[in-house]
């Protein structure tokens, strides 16, 4: 029977009558411009063939995977190309994406939707993600929702403010609730700042010696209050973890070892080097054994900043000579203003 063959390069049309001989890897032809060969896996090497023409008579293969459909392929000398339409398998009844782990289960577009004469673009995110249906959207959005809400609906025209007048509408108590609940956490919060804990330190094991020419950090063994915007992990170091303001106070209970006159001085120090309240309280012991020194200081005032840390010193002024803190006799405080 004759066939007629489009060249879609050079838009000539053939007639040829096939004459099939064997099933080797080449065919043969009469009449015919074109050699025709009766399925793609029996062409000829490319290479042997460059810009040489040829005729597949019958399909062969799997859609997707490995299709190779009837028509004319064209040898660059390299490979086969098929001239001609776009390949069946992109056609929507046989395109599929196959999992690469189990070929059986894989995903179809499907296009029967969309109205005719017309290719709809689906424009990707520059993003990953999972795609989401519309009973997805269904979930999270409940329609009977909105049936609590009422009003009449403005014209979808241009008008001007004064139209809206006519138009009404009313909102659904549980709103309410909702705007209620807010005010009241807000207020929580609000009453909670204003009880802002200040960290209170005690000394209930005393023994350190503060008689020293060298300033001597008082440790701290027991946190009575917990404390706000400040750390303390044990020892003489209260940590500042705020910009902000702080109020500081103390109490330091010494007592006088040996004979002769003592004097105590106390200060704040910050970060190890600068006196915060210099020589803040003294206290001054006469010349006898176990004669009970005080140094006090009222709430003072001061700016620190996030990582600063101080320490309580105690230092001597007077005579040489053993002055020790008495156990459950002194504490610091530290609360933010």
């Amino acid at each position: 029977m004759a066939t007629f063959a489009i060249d879609l390069i050079s838009g000539r049309v053939f007639l040829f009558v096939p004459e099939i001989t064997g099933s080797g890897s080449t065919g043969t032809t009469s009449g015919s411009t074109y050699p025709t060969i009766p399925l793609y896996s029996l062409l000829p090497a490319a290479g042997a063939h460059n810009s040489e023409i040829y005729v597949v008579l019958n399909s062969e293969g799997t859609y997707v995977l490995n299709r190779k459909e009837a028509g004319m392929y064209y040898s660059n000398g390299i490979s086969w190309k098929r001239l001609g339409d776009i390949p069946a398998y992109f056609n929507s009844d046989n395109f599929q994406i196959y999992d690469g782990s189990d070929t059986s289960k894989g995903v179809e577009f499907v296009t029967s939707g969309i109205s005719t004469s017309n290719f709809r673009q689906l424009t990707i995110q520059d993003s990953s993600g999972i795609i989401a249906y519309l009973t997805d959207v269904d979930g999270k959005v409940d329609e009977s929702i909105f049936d609590y809400f009422t009003g009449t609906t403005a014209a979808n025209t241009y008008v001007s403010i004064n139209t809206f007048s006519g138009y009404t509408a009313t909102t659904e108590l549980r709103l309410v609730g909702i705007e209620n609940n807010i005010t009241q956490l807000q207020l929580d919060v609000a009453s909670k700042q204003d009880k802002i804990i200040p960290l209170q330190l005690k000394d209930i094991s005393g023994g350190t010696e503060v008689n020293t020419i060298t300033h001597t950090s008082i440790p701290w063994t027991t946190q009575e209050y917990s404390g706000t915007s400040i750390n303390f992990t044990g020892g003489s170091r209260i940590y500042i973890k705020e910009d902000t303001d702080f109020s500081l106070s103390y109490v330091l209970n010494t007592e006088n070892q040996t004979n002769g006159r003592k004097v105590i001085g106390t200060l704040i120090r910050k970060n190890g080097i600068i006196d915060m309240t210099p020589l803040s309280s003294s206290s001054y012991s006469r010349n006898t054994t176990n004669n009970a020194m005080t140094n006090i200081m009222s709430p003072y005032k001061v700016a620190l900043l996030n990582g600063d840390y101080i320490e309580l010193i105690g230092f001597r002024i007077g005579s040489s000579g053993s002055v020790l803190t008495i156990p459950d006799g002194s504490w610091i405080k530290i609360e933010k203003i």
